[in-house]
This record gives structure tokens, C-alpha cells and sequence, in this order.
């Protein structure tokens, strides 16, 4: 085996880990400021205010950003968690995936319904 094959599946290695890390981990901020390791999706037994209150935080922006920064972050995430993007590997993160854009889908509507669009 040649030093460029060695390099060559290192890189594969790293990529494919960095690729599963990003989609299996979503850091938020609660309330407090304080990190916590949430999944950045809303659980079923908080309110429709909560969930209004926290798109930025899914979207990742400002909570008083512009709609061409909403537009511009869901783009961003969108093409990050599409679950035809891990369609291959494996059921499970397809599933996380499916997961992951639904909770985008609804940050970016919440998000341009406080913008009033």
C-alpha cells in the first residue's frame, strides 16, 4: 500500500466521521444561556409559544434577523441535513436526518411568520 492510498483513506475516514459528528450532534442554547446537548428539535410537551420563541436558535441566527438571513441560514441547514444526502448510509441517520429537517422546515416557517411573510 503507497503513502497516497494511506492518505487517501485517512481523509475518507476523517470526512466520514466529521459528515455523522454534524448530523448527530445540534448544540442550543436554553433559556439561561447555557449549552446544552439537545438535538435542537422541540419536544412534544412544550407550547407553541416556546416553540415560536426558539426558530432562531434551530436556524441558528439572530432572533431579529432579516428574512434574507432566515432564507439564507434554512438554504444553509437544508443542504446540510436533506436526508437524500445520507441516503446511503445507513437507515438510522436517514431517519435522524428526516428529523433534523423537519425541525428546520419548521424554524424557517416560524421564522418568516414573525417577520410577517
Amino acid at each position: 500500500m503507497s503513502l497516497t492510498e494511506i492518505i487517501v483513506i485517512a481523509f475518507g475516514l476523517f470526512l466520514g466521521y466529521w459528515v455523522v459528528s454534524n448530523l448527530t450532534t445540534f448544540k442550543s442554547k436554553n433559556r439561561d444561556g447555557k449549552s446544552e446537548g439537545d438535538t435542537g428539535y422541540q419536544s412534544s410537551s412544550s407550547s407553541t409559544a416556546d416553540q415560536e420563541l426558539e426558530w432562531f436558535v434551530v436556524l441558528k441566527v439572530s432572533q431579529h434577523a432579516t428574512a434574507e438571513e432566515i432564507h439564507s441560514a434554512y438554504r444553509s441547514l437544508i443542504r446540510q441535513y436533506h436526508p437524500d444526502k445520507v441516503a446511503t448510509m445507513g437507515e438510522e441517520l436517514r431517519a435522524l436526518a428526516e428529523e433534523k429537517s423537519k425541525a428546520i422546515n419548521a424554524a424557517y416557517d416560524a421564522g418568516l411568520r414573525a417577520r410577517g411573510l
